[in-house]
């Protein structure tokens, strides 16, 4: 009995883990480490379940006959033969003990794939990858994904003489390679946005990865790399002070993959090292991103060294003690002649002041308030020099011995008001590459909008704020004013009570409400106004304080606006997940009991962010043509205003799952959510959303990191429910059925959404625009829409303003008479836009509906590789292409569908004189790109008459 009772209560006495795993001849070695009872053993399985279909798979499981209490035992599994299982889902491993009729399954832990280097086993006829790994819980688990490139680094030196070695390999399991001079690998050194150098490498050989890595037939020999940089020697084209980040290419036939180089935080190596050459003193410094580990380096050459030895900030001053170092003695003498240079680094605004030195020692002091009169240190990053003889040498701490200082140090910041007494805080820090600056930003940033609502008269804003320190004191109560903007110039300036209190999660974190009495601002009938412009524009917002007001903007998404009693429930925690259970319920029971209703259309765009794009110009062409129809809108905007007065359902309401219970027709340019599922006799038109510059799909390269979740069985399920597909023009039509493997119906009818450029008189329809929008008639409009960039967004820059890539004076000053400017970013970048003072030039209308009623106003287009140029050439109209980061996008560039460079319909400027040039000289340029923009025309507008949608309803909805 108490052997049984041992055996049958593995939790407490059976301890099975993974000790160790190898491949060999298309079979998974798996040796595990079983603790047991000599007398309990019965028959052992090594079982692999799947976690979705439950499908299981037995293996024997054999000891090393020893009899031991602890021992190793083996098992097989030949997965060549079980392909088709292993090519999907997630596999869960356990130790199954059959005895005496019962069984027992025990979970296998794992330690061992985290502490060593475990090979995937790669699947080549699906070019697909079975790799074990270990779970939150800490069991082995094996999982079925895409195969990646796999670039490591296996050693890194950084020597005193200046000499940086890397050496590692990068694979492309899908590759297969003949000969390894058929492998070309390039180290890439990207300085900055816009920079990009190339040194070709050596391949070496790794019979070793083949190996460890290879099945029958495929060889990796070609996989290896040795990187030797010798600093002392060359700089490699890196600009001197400059950080400069390391990635590395790899080619073959006609693929490319570019890699970063990343560094495990486990690897040990001198991060510095300083050398004498004739130049003078070179430093070089590496750094791992603190985000993704990836390595960058800086070289400094510096016959001089402005040492900052320490840094004060308090009462209004930043004091800084330094020296100066040279071991040229030809440079003593000059050193008694020297300014300190403080340089805003984004417009290179300069400011130059005497500096005293005693023996090569200085010390100065910034009073803040006479800084901040002078125009100086205010909104963002000024970085500090010495000028000896007309050259500029960085205020670095580098000779203390302290690395990482950004990380390990933090200065205190001052609380300072400019001179219009907006506060703000400011203070000294170090860079990556210890570097001394001083910093100025918002005291105060909004975090998250929790809810918004008006009862009883008052409107209330709740969420989440980060106040920079010093803010122990900040007022719980205290007053200030919100700004709201709407259509047709509607401005509603409203006093606001704040309440605040720290949430204790972080030192930054508030939580607030803001109320407003609309009652006493005579404002009561302009609700509904309010909540359906609440997303027009960026809420300027003020508080109060004794030293000053505090700006800062609010983005509102409207699904966060309060306006049924099923948005109260899901504010409350007890019954939020309730309501979601109570919806997916009503859904499943509508769907199996309830008819479809034939009248029934669903529209949604964008998943319900807009009344926009093809599925808008559909619904409004039933609506000219007097289809009898039901139509529902998908909209987070339940205040919004549409003609025709059809049902509008936020997304994930009761209502909502209702109607897609019952509903006959979806139209749609994106996807209905995974709950859903289609019924017989249901109608999916599937409009999509652009034509397609990057490639999508099927059509990505398979060794990219986005073919994965770009090809996801999740992802190709949801595209087997369109029944139609909107094709703009034939280049497209192609491109969206070979990567989406769609073999259902196409509808090469062109895009609905560009009817509106072929209808009616566009001048009347462009002016009733511009009045909507506030935007004088008479005045030429220039629309800047740029793709976004989540590389500069995700690089620290999410809490920064966004930047221009031009200078705004400058563009204002040049053609602020006679334009405006209008932008459409990604609601990213729109979130963190400052233009006050270029109101009444600049325009915000990132969050408006419709853009291409935006393309229909505007004289000009501005963008670099957004397919926004697609859409607007139909309007013939001049696009200026200004992609300051081209070389940066060159790898980028060659996973376009075609020569972006040979055919855009217009100049491809790099820097901002070349733009402001192209507009000036518009008119002679547009001529200059007459034919290629009717080749570009021809090519991707072929098919747009303004007919778009008439033909998509008699193909669609009158067939039925």
């Amino acid at each position: 009995m108490k052997v049984l009772e041992l055996f049958w209560h593995p939790t407490e006495q059976v301890d099975c883990s993974l000790y160790d795993l190898t491949y060999q001849d298309g079979k998974l070695k798996v040796v595990l480490k079983f603790d047991y009872i000599e007398d309990s053993k019965g028959k052992m399985s090594f079982l692999l379940s799947e976690r979705t279909s439950k499908q299981e798979l037995k293996f024997p499981v054999a000891g090393n006959g020893k009899g031991e209490s602890s021992s190793l035992w083996n098992s097989e599994i030949p997965i060549h033969q079980h392909l088709n299982a292993f090519g999907k889902g997630i596999w869960d491993a356990y130790l199954l003990i059959e005895k005496g009729g019962k069984t027992e399954q025990i979970r296998i832990k794992d330690k061992l794939s985290e502490s060593i280097d475990v090979p995937p086993y790669f699947i080549q006829s699906t070019n697909k990858s079975f790799i074990p790994y270990s779970t939150i819980k800490g069991n082995l688990s094996f999982k079925c994904e895409v195969s990646k490139a796999n670039l490591k680094i296996e050693n890194i030196i950084l020597e005193e003489n200046g000499t940086l070695k890397l050496n590692g390999f990068f694979l492309v399991p899908s590759w297969n390679v003949n000969k390894v001079t058929d492998v070309k690998k390039s180290l890439l050194f990207r300085s900055g946005k816009n920079s990009e150098k190339e040194l070709p490498l050596e391949n070496s050989i790794r019979e070793d990865i083949t190996a460890f890595y290879g099945q029958a037939g495929m060889n990796y020999d070609w996989t290896g790399f040795e990187i030797e940089l010798d600093f002392q020697e060359n700089n490699f084209g890196i600009t001197n002070g400059k950080s400069t980040k390391l990635l590395m290419k790899i080619e073959h036939e006609t693929s490319s993959i570019t890699l970063p180089i990343v560094i495990p935080t486990t690897m040990i190596f001198n991060k510095n090292a300083s050398i004498q050459t004739p130049e003078g003193i070179k430093k070089i410094f590496l750094n791992q991103d603190k985000k993704d580990d990836s390595l960058s380096v800086l070289v400094t050459r510096d016959e001089i060294q402005a040492e900052v030895d320490t840094i004060y900030s308090d009462n209004g001053e930043i004091i800084l003690n330094g020296r100066l170092i040279t071991t040229n003695e030809d440079k003593w003498q000059s050193l008694d002649h020297c300014n300190l240079v403080i340089n805003k680094r984004d417009t290179k605004e300069e400011y130059e002041i005497k500096l005293n030195l005693n023996q090569f020692i200085f010390s100065h002091t910034f009073v803040i308030k006479e800084m901040l009169e002078k125009g100086l240190f205010t909104d963002g990053i000024w970085d500090l020099y010495i000028r000896v003889e007309n050259n500029l040498y960085r205020l670095v701490t580098r000779l203390d011995g302290i690395p990482n200082k950004q990380k390990l140090i933090t200065i205190p910041q001052q609380l300072a008001a400019d001179q219009e007494g907006k506060l703000f805080v400011i203070k000294p820090y170090y860079t990556l590459h210890e570097e001394v600056a001083i910093w100025s930003r918002d005291y105060l940033a909004t975090k998250s909008i929790d809810k918004v609502l008006i009862e009883n008269g008052i409107l209330t804003i709740a969420g989440k704020l980060n106040i920079q320190p010093p803010n122990a004191d900040f007022p719980s109560v205290t007053k200030g004013h919100v700004t709201m903007k709407g259509l047709y110039g509607a401005k509603y300036v409203l006093p606001v009570t704040w309440t605040l209190e720290k949430t204790g999660k972080t030192k930054l974190e508030f939580n607030f409400t803001a109320t407003v009495d609309l009652a006493a601002e005579g404002l009561l009938g302009s609700s509904d106004e309010l909540l359906r412009d609440i997303n027009f524009d960026l809420i300027a917002c003020e508080i109060d304080l004794v030293d000053g007001i505090v700006p800062f903007t609010m983005n509102i998404d409207p699904a966060k606006v309060i306006v049924t009693f099923e948005d109260q429930l899901k504010q409350n925690p007890k019954y939020k997940n309730k309501v979601a259970q109570w919806g997916k319920l009503l859904y499943r029971v509508c769907n199996k009991l309830l008819p479809i209703n034939r009248k029934t259309a669903i529209f949604q765009s964008f998943h319900g962010k807009s009344y926009s794009d093809s599925p808008k110009y559909i619904y409004e062409e039933i609506l000219a043509e007097g289809l009898e129809m039901k139509s529902v809108w998908v909209l987070n905007n339940l205040k919004s205003d549409l003609p025709g007065n059809p049902i509008i359902v936020r997304p994930n309401s009761l209502k909502y799952y209702y109607y897609m219970a019952i509903g006959k027709f979806f139209v749609n340019n994106g996807n209905f959510p995974d709950f859903y599922q289609k019924r017989e006799g249901t109608v999916h038109l599937q409009t999509w959303h652009g034509t397609p510059l990057k490639k999508l799909g099927f059509d990505i390269d398979p060794n990219s990191p986005s073919y994965a979740e770009n090809t996801s069985p999740a992802l190709i399920k949801r595209n087997e429910r369109w029944d139609y597909l909107i094709g703009p023009n034939e280049y497209t039509s192609k491109i969206l059925q070979r990567a989406f493997c769609f073999k259902k119906e196409m509808l090469d009818v062109g895009y609905p959404r560009n009817d509106i450029f072929y209808k009616g008189n566009l001048k009347t329809e462009a002016d009733l625009i511009k009045k909507k929008l506030n935007i004088p008639t008479d005045k030429k409009v220039i629309l800047y829409a740029p793709t976004w960039r989540d590389y500069d967004f995700h690089n620290g820059n999410q809490h920064k303003p966004y930047e221009f890539k031009f200078d705004l004076d400058t563009f204002k000053e040049r053609f602020g008479d006679d334009h405006v400017l209008i932008l459409r970013l990604h609601y990213r970048d729109a979130s963190r836009i400052k233009i006050q003072g270029y109101e009444n030039f600049v325009y915000n209308l990132s969050s408006y509906d419709d853009i291409q009623e935006l393309y229909l106003i505007s004289d000009v287009l501005i963008t670099d590789y957004s397919s926004v140029m697609f859409d607007y050439a139909n309007l013939d109209r001049p696009i200026i292409f200004f992609t300051y980061d081209l070389s940066r996008y060159g790898s980028q560039v060659r996973g376009f569908y075609f020569d972006f460079q040979k055919e855009a319909p217009g100049p491809i400027v790099l820097k901002d004189e070349q733009l402001f040039h192209s507009i000036e000289n518009i008119e002679r340029i547009q001529s200059v790109y007459t034919e290629r923009y009717q080749n570009f025309k021809e090519k991707f507008c072929h098919w747009e008459d303004g007919n778009a949608a008439k033909r998509t309803i008699e193909a669609v909805f009158k067939k039925q």
